[in-house]
């Protein structure tokens, strides 16, 4: 990001997703984990993982058991070990889309990430590219709860 910052991509927009882990869908999830892995008792292993009941005990010690993941088809088990390499991966649909769809280029925007958390750096057009962004996560059936612009000054401009 410094790099981007100091030659010029001092517009940022740092987005935020609305329950990321929560809401990744199942059948979108799967087909990219399918491009990797192509071993079928894998692949069903980790379906089972997605899918499994998960327990939680209320502030009463009350121990309760949910199966929404499986009955919403989406969200993968956070804290499972799987689970920050799975929202990577599905992440990574955006990342890609990004520069397939060549809003690198023609926006002159590009994107850091970490997990769920990313901001789009450009040298102008913040507004188009934010707009782009919400439009494509809106496709990737993941909300964005709160983006922001700024404007981040380099070391040039200090």
């Amino acid at each position: 990001m410094y790099k981007l910052l100091t030659t010029g991509h001092g517009q940022v927009v740092d987005a935020d997703l609305s329950g990321y882990f929560d809401n990744i869908p199942h059948a979108e999830l799967m087909k990219s984990v399918a491009r990797r892995i192509s071993d079928g008792a894998m692949l069903h292993l980790i379906k089972m993982w997605l899918e499994a009941p998960v327990e939680e005990t209320d502030e009463r010690g009350n121990k309760r058991r949910t199966t929404r993941n499986k009955d919403q088809g989406k969200g993968t088990p956070q804290g499972a070990p799987i689970s920050p390499a799975l929202s990577n991966l599905y992440m990574r649909r955006f990342v890609l889309g990004w520069k397939v769809l060549d809003h690198v280029r023609r926006l002159d925007a590009h994107i850091v990430n970490y997990a769920d958390d990313f901001v789009i750096c450009c040298r102008h057009g913040a507004d188009k590219a934010q707009a782009v962004m919400t439009e494509m996560m809106s496709k990737l059936k993941l909300a964005v709860t709160r983006p922001r612009r700024t404007s981040a000054r380099s070391e040039r401009d200090v």
